[in-house]
């Protein structure tokens, strides 16, 4: 052993190798018996078998007593994760703009489907329109003064949506310890 750099020596065939004195896997001492290792565990840690009900706002941090199933899709419908322009990705091959004839605001749904050539405005949480699979982002177009958006290449198939069931699907088990994004459903 070398006090002055705390190292300690040992011998790994023949051959002497520098170590630590402090290295948390030089364990030097008696290693205690299984027995004994479950009889700490069984005085240190008490399980739990009762329940109890609690208030949702003291929830946090609790282990559900019993599976929970999911009653529904969230979110329930294919919708827009940003603000911006719906568009069948077929229709972007060869092309770099589309005519806007219709508008989405969060939350709202399309009374008909999205025309093939066309692209309709949408904002966070719109369902996308029958027909739509990927939007652009506002940041990422330009509109013209004749209704038009101007998009650029790239952009795949899917892009900003989020489809129905993403969060949690319809039928879902969850036995968890909770926290603040599960209460909040």
């Amino acid at each position: 052993s070398t006090p002055s750099t705390g190292l300690a020596g040992a011998t790994v065939k023949g051959t002497c190798v520098a170590q630590l004195s402090d290295d948390c896997f030089a364990f030097g001492g008696k290693m205690l018996s299984i027995e004994a290792t479950l009889r700490r565990i069984a005085q240190d840690f008490h399980c739990i078998a009762d329940t109890e009900r609690v208030p949702l706002h003291g929830a946090d941090g609790r282990i559900l007593a019993e599976d929970v199933t999911a009653p529904i899709d969230l979110p329930p419908f294919d919708n827009s994760a940003v603000d911006g322009y719906a568009v069948r990705f077929d229709d972007l091959t060869g092309r770099s703009e589309l005519p806007v004839i219709g508008r989405l605001a969060a939350g709202a749904r399309a009374e008909e489907p999205l025309q093939p050539g066309t692209a309709w405005r949408i904002f966070t949480g719109a369902a996308l329109p029958p027909g739509a699979d990927t939007v652009f982002m506002q940041e990422d177009v330009r509109l013209d003064a004749e209704g038009r958006v101007h998009f650029p290449p790239g952009l795949r198939r899917g892009a900003n949506t989020r489809p129905h069931g993403e969060d949690v699907a319809r039928g879902d088990r969850k036995s968890t310890r909770l926290n603040s994004s599960h209460i909040t459903i």
